[in-house]
Formats: structure tokens, C-alpha cells, sequence
């Protein structure tokens, strides 16, 4: 799997600053979290327990 993350922060020259100081780091850990989120959940198999049931 493959993320691919475009953002654009405002507010010109302090959104920037803003993206320096901590945005970047914040979304980079916010997508590896999920990721480890993702791979757990469809490596466990839970994701087959969440599909709707047809069958009936």
C-alpha cells in the first residue's frame, strides 16, 4: 500500500512556519499509526467479521 499525502497549510508565511515546527512531523505519525491500524486489523482477519451478512 502506498500513501500518497498532499496538503497545503494557509495563511502564507505563518502556515509555513506552522508546517516547519510541527505539522509535518504530526501528519507523517498520524499516517504510520493508521497504517499500523490497517495492517493489524486485515491481518487479524477482523475485517471478515465486519462484512454484512448476505447469506440470510
Amino acid at each position: 500500500m502506498i500513501d500518497i499525502f498532499t496538503y497545503h497549510t494557509p495563511l502564507g508565511w505563518l502556515g509555513k512556519l506552522a508546517d516547519f515546527m510541527f505539522l509535518k512531523k504530526y501528519m507523517y505519525q498520524f499516517l504510520e499509526s493508521r497504517n499500523r491500524i490497517l495492517k493489524s486489523f486485515v491481518e487479524s482477519g477482523e475485517w471478515k467479521n465486519s462484512l454484512p451478512n448476505f447469506a440470510n
